[in-house]
């Protein structure tokens, strides 16, 4: 499952990420209209270059291994 927000009494969207198979993490949110059809937004965050500074690129791995710690990194049901 993926992370709800907690403002989902006004609308439903979740959060995950995925890793790439070139390396890369990728943000996704999910946003659930009022029929319940979903629809994905990423970003993606080059570890290879690419314009995110380090620091940045550090941290998008620690989210990571804590979204996938508490199995938060699938696209929701």
């Amino acid at each position: 499952m993926a992370l709800l927000t907690d403002d989902m009494d006004i609308h439903q969207t979740w959060f995950y990420m995925n890793f790439g198979g070139n390396g890369d993490y990728y943000i996704n949110t999910v946003n659930a209209d009022e029929k319940g059809i979903k629809s994905v937004h990423s970003v993606r965050i080059a570890m290879s270059g690419g314009l995110a500074p380090t620091e940045v690129k550090l941290a998008a791995a620690e989210l990571f291994r804590a979204l996938e710690k508490h199995k938060l990194n699938e696209y929701p049901d």
